[in-house]
């Protein structure tokens, strides 16, 4: 099996999924019941078989630390996983200043040729260094896009997904490869994205995920690091030797098709992942604000699932100081009635006398005698009798007094003080207090 090492891109504060992520990290925000979006990359990474893994963290990082230390440490083999924190620029800047910053002011600890002893250098069986986001959620065989890319001898590889010309139209970064899937451009959410060779209606966006050839990755980030840092993309473009966002997409990628480095796209509908029925072969899943977060959730649960996070050939790992199993307790009668259908129950949780429908219910919820229909409660809350909650997500801490209706009335919603999303989609903040 190919060596490979992992490095996680997990330190965006994900300001569109606010207010989810006024008080933690969006990799770190509760996702599915029992689990939180950072779980998706990381038990990818453990069903592949990786065992060095570096997650790069820094806006409101103690809850995504502790998950990370808690629950994910212990399932890698000793100093498997490692946790990095940001450290302030020269200038006075801090924290990660884009995607490739991350990796920049770690390089000491890749494993690279340069990183090697003078001892083991010549026998370093660096393998590959994977590259991806911390904040979607997806299956993949990571195996498989390493073989992909050290088949191509590639110096660098991106994962995509094929989509309507349409779709892409101002949301995607779109790869525009030749008949081989070798990059030869890239679009960075254009008004009319370049389709795939012999195909007009589609193209290939970005997924974000890179793999490397330890070497070049070491050599290309080192370079990029000695730039003058910049967030004027006008004077980048103008002078690429000079100056730098230090940014994978903008600057990185850019400067390794100017100087013909052989760059490939893998196609990630071809991907495999054990167990995986043929309907979820290319499920990839974008979480960057509420109605994507809502649609995510909600594409987990159904008779027939759109992902089947019950693979027990690949199966989505996770940590929760909740341990017992949930309950369901009483039966229907004229006054009270009891049916929880088409929905997640995250663990200690307990539904008493209420109704429950096509909802995700996180850990050590309390529902008693109340109505849930099409909502996403994160946890830790409870719900009192007569109340109705309705299209809406509700973060952890919240105790909805007996009687109120959330998600009904936008209007009062508003005057209480919640976001409504886009798509009419209620949100409730952590800890929020009813009057």
């Amino acid at each position: 099996m190919v060596e490979a090492q992992l490095f996680v891109m997990a330190g965006g504060a994900g300001k569109r999924l606010s207010p989810l992520t006024r008080d933690r990290a969006k990799p770190a925000v509760p996702m599915g019941g029992n689990y939180r979006i950072i779980d998706w990359v990381l038990s990818n990474a453990f069903n592949s078989g990786i065992n060095n893994i570096k997650v790069a963290i820094q806006y409101k990082p103690i809850s995504l630390h502790n998950h990370l230390t808690q629950g994910w440490v212990p399932k890698f083999r000793a100093g498997g996983l490692e946790a990095l924190n940001s450290s302030p620029r020269e200038g006075g800047l801090e924290g990660y200043v884009g995607t490739a910053d991350s990796l920049i002011q770690n390089l000491p600890r890749l494993r690279c040729p340069q990183n090697a002893s003078r001892l083991d250098r010549g026998t370093s069986k660096a393998g590959v260094i994977d590259v991806f986001g911390g904040d979607h959620v997806y299956l993949i065989d990571i195996r498989e896009i390493n073989n992909y890319h050290l088949n191509q001898d590639a110096h660098l590889t991106i994962s995509a997904i094929p989509v309507s010309v349409e779709l892409a139209a101002k949301n995607y970064g779109v790869l525009v490869v030749d008949e081989n899937y070798r990059l030869i451009g890239f679009e960075e959410k254009p008004e009319n994205p370049t389709p795939i060779p012999g195909n007009p209606n589609i193209c290939l966006a970005s997924m974000g995920n890179y793999v490397f050839n330890p070497e070049t990755l070491y050599n290309i980030l080192s370079e990029d690091g000695e730039k003058e840092f910049t967030r004027d993309r006008n004077l980048i473009a103008k002078n690429r030797k000079k100056y730098s966002s230090h940014d994978f997409g903008f600057d990185i990628i850019p400067w390794m098709l100017e100087n013909n480095y052989e760059i490939f796209v893998y196609n990630f509908n071809n991907n495999i992942v054990p167990g995986a029925e043929e309907k979820e072969r290319g499920f990839w899943r974008d979480v960057g604000d509420l109605d994507q977060f809502y649609a995510a959730n909600k594409d987990l649960i159904g008779i027939i699932p759109v992902l089947n996070i019950y693979n027990s050939e690949w199966p989505i790992h996770s940590w929760s100081p909740f341990t017992q199993p949930a309950k369901f307790v009483g039966s229907s009668n004229g006054s009270n009635p009891f049916i929880v259908s088409d929905s997640l129950v995250g663990n200690s949780s307990i539904i008493s006398y209420s109704e429950v429908n096509g909802s995700i219910i996180g850990p050590n919820v309390y529902i008693d005698k109340a109505t849930v229909k099409d909502s996403i409660l994160l946890g830790n809350s409870r719900v009192n009798p007569k109340s109705h909650i309705e299209n809406s997500i509700i973060d952890k801490g919240v105790i909805v007094p007996e009687g109120i209706s959330i998600g009904v009335d936008k209007q009062k919603d508003k005057e209480r003080g919640f976001t409504i999303s886009p798509k009419d989609i209620t949100v409730v903040p952590r800890d929020y207090k009813f009057e």
